[in-house]
Order: structure tokens, then sequence, then C-alpha cells
């Protein structure tokens, strides 16, 4: 599970990295990156990492 976490977190922190530059530079695609980010953050990386923590106090 920890290697899940830790994919999923540089996973999202590249797609917000990647988002913003593509947003400055006017590429194409930069909100696409921003939603995958969202996505990513919200749906495994912020369940799996209170699950995590969760284990942890118990």
């Amino acid at each position: 599970m920890k290697v899940i976490l830790y994919v999923s977190g540089t996973l999202a922190c590249m797609a917000i990295i990647f988002g913003s530059l593509f947003k400055i530079l006017h590429y194409p695609g930069g909100n696409e990156l921003y939603m995958i980010a969202a996505a990513i953050l919200g749906f495994v990386y912020v369940p799996l990492f209170a699950i995590m923590r969760f284990k942890k106090v118990s």
C-alpha cells in the first residue's frame, strides 16, 4: 500500500507541475492535467494517506 501511496503522490505532483507549466506557456492540455491531478489526489492519494495514518494510530 505504501508503494501505491508514493506512486500516486508522485504522479499527482508531476501532473500539477506540468499542468502549471502548460498553462504558463499556453500549451493545450493544461486544464486536463490539472483535472487528472485533482482526481488522483482526491480519489487515490488522500484516502490511502488517511487509511495509513489511522492504522498507525490504532
